[in-house]
């Protein structure tokens, strides 16, 4: 056990990637290399979610598809990942994030729907630990993973956006710190996300990606992601120069997700 992994002992964190690896153990093992090439020529091309992500415009907006959540309980238990995709893209959402883990109420078919239903590119949001996860996203339709660095050694993390690569499918790395963001651009990282929320604790600062917006060189893709509950949150986010934001919670509450969507990208200076 590293450190890492000592310093996620009893938290809320540490247990679902400790259930995580308990379900990975009881799954078949990788196809041999030359069976992932074939497989992979046989789909259709990823859409772009990295440069979708790039709009020299205006801040782009991810907007997710999640019924629950370990920290708000049910948030839209009985949701439709199609309808509710084709409202984000209706109120321009840049792409669609998909949480497919069961602690959140989603499945992969959720994620195979919301593929079919629009033409953005999507998102797996998942606790990613082995390579078959990436591929198993990548069959089902996903264009992106998100990839957790407080979860992953760096040579995992090395490992896993070297496979994402192979397979042709974006990675979104994911810190909490600057060491994380750090250990990220080190490992090759090319789209960081800060989440405000950490998953230790699952406390929100909405403050931490603008404080670390300056670790991130322009040249890579920065993404705000949890804490934007309106437009006051994505104006400071855009005068900060970040790219992106991801918005879950706040638009699977609302009466009318694509006027929510919508209201969050009409901000002023």
């Amino acid at each position: 056990m590293t450190d890492r992994d000592d310093a996620l002992v009893g938290t809320l964190l540490g247990k679902i990637l400790e259930s995580k690896r308990a379900e990975l153990a009881r799954r078949a093992p990788l196809p041999r290399p030359r069976e992932v090439e074939a497989m992979v020529a046989r789909m259709p091309p990823p859409r772009d979610f990295e440069g979708a992500l790039r709009d020299p415009r205006d801040i782009a907006v991810v907007a997710e598809f999640k019924r629950a959540s370990p920290s708000a309980g049910p948030i839209r238990p009985d949701a439709d990942p199609a309808r509710m995709a084709t409202a984000y893209a209706m109120g321009g959402a840049a792409a669609v994030s998909v949480l497919t883990d069961r602690r959140f109420d989603g499945t992969l078919e959720d994620l195979r729907r919301v593929r079919s239903a629009v033409s953005l590119p999507v998102l797996r949001k998942d606790f990613i630990l082995e390579r078959s996860q990436i591929l198993e996203a990548r069959t089902a339709g996903a264009d992106a993973v998100l990839l957790v660095v407080a979860a992953l050694p760096p040579p995992k993390l090395r490992t896993l956006l070297e496979f994402a690569a192979e397979v042709g499918i974006a990675a979104l790395c994911e810190a909490h710190d600057a060491h994380e963001i750090d250990r990220a651009m080190a490992a090759g990282a090319r789209i960081v996300g800060v989440n405000a929320r950490d998953l230790r604790t699952f406390e929100v600062d909405p403050e931490l990606p603008l404080r670390l917006r300056e670790r991130v060189p322009a040249d890579f893709v920065y993404v705000a992601e949890s804490g934007v509950a309106g437009r006051d949150d994505v104006r400071a986010l855009r005068r900060a120069r970040v790219d992106a934001v991801l918005v879950g919670t706040a638009l699977m509450r609302a009466d009318d997700p694509q006027a929510a969507l919508e209201a969050l990208r009409r901000v002023g200076p």
